[in-house]
């Protein structure tokens, strides 16, 4: 890794009683931020210590902008050096952009994420957490201002100091996405040791250790909530050419579908980077495996040399950005499962409603570029006094209606083609409504995410979320949250 992705470790640190005032240096800085990165961004939080009344923190104020393209912000770099911020790229978290405010004396740290990486989730929750419970708070301020005092210029082993106690809340808030990062503290260079030792070299020494220490070799851990789950060893070639030399999923969570999401991040990670084709030399054990993610047999080319195990297969990839947008479901049905009633009305929701509960829905309506609503959703938005949808694009999709309303427009083409159609113009988050519309999309393997709110009410009848389908798909659960409504609101991501 370059040097602005590498954490220093060496900083002077200082932990102080709580400041009232952070919470307002918080919004004067938000408001410059949000003017730096312009309509990329959606929102922005304010996290870490200085963001929980009373905690004792490092006097920094933690800042996370959520965007809409992660790899935009690359192009608001000078806006945010003319605020006084260095860029430090991903700085060891994966599809993360990282800025450090004052160089000398540091005053500000900003976490920059795309929306829905799991990432957000994880730091509010953690945030919240503290907010809510102040013997884990007075605890996790005991302990910082303990490893503070004991390791005053090293930030390494502050860190190490605080993992297990942070990974315990994470274990405890309701946190349950993934993270990747570049292995840094004790604990994940323990479990990349443990897997590479276990998985691959079993009784003999690890002939390659000395990649740890190696600006072209890249070990990143996969992380399941608090837990380290996955690990891969990367290597950087020239001709943006890079080596897949071990991808291990823990045994206790295989054939559950995160050895393919691991990999597939790894490829975005890689493609995110510049990087246009993936190399690896397969087992014959993994070669189906590698063949149903689009790799085919292809010339390893170490230009290293190294001699491979003869039943190995060469094998190869090129990486290439997706062809159509991100689409997501975003729904409500019944605890029974129904959508609306048998005549289309939907004033049950009205029971998933309670004071100011917005369930997240003002968050993702601002990273949809454009929905997509089937004929019979459209006729119920129709009825309301407002159209809800003002600034977006919307699509509707029917073979029988002539003409819509001057918000909206036709398509009554293949669903393949509408979603290259929105690539090909800039449209990168799309949302599908409405049960026949949804499970169209499901069946075009379209859907790469469902967040599923279930209202407390049960109606016994009425239109199901889902029609019929020819094939099953298979989900993972991401998180889920209830509120005091009785809702309960549940994410998904589907394993393709």
């Amino acid at each position: 890794m370059s040097s602005s992705n590498t954490p220093d470790m060496k900083k002077n640190i200082e932990v102080v009683t709580y400041n009232p005032q952070w919470p307002e240096l918080f919004e004067s800085e938000a408001k410059l931020i949000k003017q730096a990165l312009g309509n990329n961004c959606i929102t922005i939080h304010h996290i870490g210590s200085t963001s929980v009344p009373g905690l004792s923190a490092k006097p920094i104020i933690d800042i996370l902008p959520v965007v809409r393209d992660i790899q935009a912000v690359d192009t608001a770099t000078k806006a945010m050096e003319s605020l006084g911020y260095e860029a430090k790229g991903e700085y060891g978290i994966a599809f993360r952009r990282y800025f450090q405010k004052d160089k000398n004396v540091r005053t500000h740290n900003v976490h920059v994420y795309q929306v829905g990486d799991p990432e957000i989730s994880r730091y509010l929750k953690f945030r919240d957490w503290m907010r809510s419970h102040t013997d884990d708070a007075e605890n996790y301020a005991k302990l910082k201002e303990e490893l503070a005092a004991k390791f005053p210029q090293d930030i390494l082993q502050y860190c190490n100091g605080k993992d297990a106690f942070v990974a315990s809340i994470d274990s405890k808030d309701g946190f349950d996405g993934w993270r990747i990062v570049q292995a840094l503290t004790d604990r994940e260079w323990s479990a990349v040791r443990h897997l590479r030792q276990h998985y691959f070299f079993k009784s003999q020494a690890d002939p390659y250790t000395w990649t740890f220490e190696h600006k072209d070799h890249i070990h990143l851990v996969f992380y399941k909530n608090a837990e380290i789950i996955g690990y891969v060893h990367l290597q950087l070639w020239p001709e943006h050419r890079a080596a897949l030399r071990i991808i291990v999923i823990d045994e206790r969570y295989r054939n559950l579908g995160f050895g393919s999401q691991f990999l597939k991040l790894c490829e975005r990670w890689l493609l995110h980077r510049g990087f246009k084709k993936l190399f690896v030399q397969s087992s014959p054990k993994a070669y189906n495996f590698y063949c149903n993610h689009g790799y085919m047999r292809m010339p390893f080319n170490d230009p290293d040399g190294y001699i491979n195990d003869l039943q190995d297969i060469e094998m190869g990839k090129f990486l290439t950005l997706t062809d159509r947008p991100k689409i997501s479901v975003y729904i409500a049905m019944s605890i029974d499962g129904y959508i609306a009633r048998k005549d289309g009305s939907i004033d049950w929701l009205e029971y998933g409603h309670l004071g100011d509960e917005d369930y997240g829905f003002k968050e993702f309506i601002k990273s949809i570029d454009a929905l997509v609503l089937g004929r019979n959703t459209y006729e119920v938005v129709c009825g309301f006094a407002e159209w809800p949808y003002k600034g977006k694009r919307v699509i509707i999709l029917s073979h029988t209606l002539k003409e819509v309303r001057e918000e909206a427009e036709l398509f009554s083409g293949k669903l393949t083609d509408l979603a290259a159609q929105l690539h090909s113009e800039g449209i990168k988050h799309v949302w599908v409504d409405g049960g026949v519309t949804v499970s169209k999309f499901m069946e075009a393997g379209l859907v790469d995410d469902l967040t599923v709110s279930v209202i407390a009410v049960v109606l016994g009848s009425g239109i199901p979320l889902f029609n019929e389908m020819s094939k099953e798909h298979t989900c993972r659960l991401i998180s889920t949250q209830s509120y005091p409504s009785g809702l309960v609101q549940l994410k998904y991501e589907i394993i393709k």
